[in-house]
């Protein structure tokens, strides 16, 4: 009877990273991420210990293991701190441009109601866009793929609906 040995966790780690860069070459991608399973697999020895408890937490897991490698190279062949301040400030930017374009819009839709209750109350008429369909239809005329294919069917559901069901602006 033949029993086939289990590989070692340093085997299995080695062997997860040895595959990972084999499809990396055949495919012509990721030289980043195969420079460092160059220098995983070359410190062997120091990583012995830190092999043996992701494999004791992991193992279990079938998709674990491998998951986890696959983050540990992309984050040590992508991430370095000044990407990381970087990217850090740029959602810092984003979300203080978002808290931006709220309190416009809030502001716009104050005075968009603002007129609607002026046209009601006084006999005064302003050349503005009544419909949301018009604003649509004006911000795109420029754009050639809504006036040749969405245009028209906005236009049908536009017919199809009474005010009641259309937003106001």
């Amino acid at each position: 009877m033949c029993t086939g040995s289990t590989p070692s966790p340093q085997q299995t780690c080695e062997n997860i990273l040895i595959d990972d860069k084999t499809y990396n070459v055949e495919h012509n991608i990721l030289p980043s991420e195969n420079a460092i399973i160059d220098r995983l697999l070359a410190r062997r020895l120091e990583l012995n210990e830190a092999y043996g408890e992701l494999y004791d937490k992991l193992h279990l897991h079938p998709r674990a293991l491998p998951a986890f490698m696959s983050l540990l190279l992309s984050t040590a062949a992508f991430w370095a701190p000044d990407k990381i301040a970087r990217a850090r400030a740029l959602r810092d930017e984003l979300v203080d441009t978002n808290q931006q374009i709220a309190q416009k819009a809030e502001e716009l839709a104050q005075l968009l109601e603002h007129r609607s209750n002026l046209h009601n109350i006084s006999s005064f008429r302003s050349n503005t866009h009544y419909h949301v369909c018009n604003v649509i239809e004006d911000a795109a005329k420029d754009h050639y793929l809504f006036n040749a294919y969405v245009k028209k069917r906005l236009n049908t559901v536009r017919n199809q609906f009474e005010w009641k069901y259309w937003p106001t602006l």
